[in-house]
């Protein structure tokens, strides 16, 4: 990537918290409100609204006017409240492409296992699993990582809003490991 686009990248440090990955998660399926990732999370209002601000600072979500079918208008009356709808959030997927990788990889690292600990805490059944540290020749590393993101991009572009389906859980993390020798 070019320095001219260096605005454009998103900041990998911002994820480093396991409460936002949380979030990043919930919200590739639906977008939510503050008030029903508070909700869906048990934390606070206030919490949320911070942490969504911040993500959404960094590049990993975008605002939407999408609302859940229930808050759609059927007649002209206003909306009850403060006559404001609720900001609504949804997961960015093309951040990924912009993922400014220089800095704040091992803070990211750090939450995603904090965040997968309790992960395998939640764990009700686990379809598969797999560790391995080996060589392989440069084509079938290629193709792999070709396949892996193929799964990511399929699971979050077929994910749905909370308990709409099975709650599962994906980590993918592919390393290309220096040679010591």
């Amino acid at each position: 990537m070019s320095l001219e686009n260096r605005d454009d990248l998103v900041p990998l440090r911002a994820l480093a918290n396991p409460l936002r990955i949380r979030i990043v998660s919930l919200l590739t399926g639906a977008s939510m409100s503050a008030t029903e990732v508070a909700d869906e999370l048990g934390i606070a209002h206030a919490s949320a609204s911070y942490h969504l601000r911040q993500l959404a600072r960094a590049g990993f979500l975008q605002q939407t006017d999408e609302q859940q079918p229930d808050e759609r208008q059927t007649d002209e009356r206003p909306r009850a409240g403060k006559g404001r709808p609720q900001l609504r959030y949804r997961y960015d997927p093309s951040s990924g492409q912009r993922l400014d990788r220089s800095e704040g990889r091992q803070l990211l690292h750090q939450a995603m296992s904090t965040d997968l600990a309790r992960r395998l805490a939640e764990t009700d059944r686990q379809r598969t699993s797999m560790d391995a540290e080996v060589w392989l020749a440069r084509p079938v590393w290629e193709e792999i990582v070709g396949l892996i993101d193929q799964a990511v991009a399929l699971l979050h572009d077929k994910a749905g809003p909370p308990h709409d389906g099975v709650k599962v859980s994906m980590t993918a993390l592919l390393l290309e490991l220096r040679d010591e020798r």
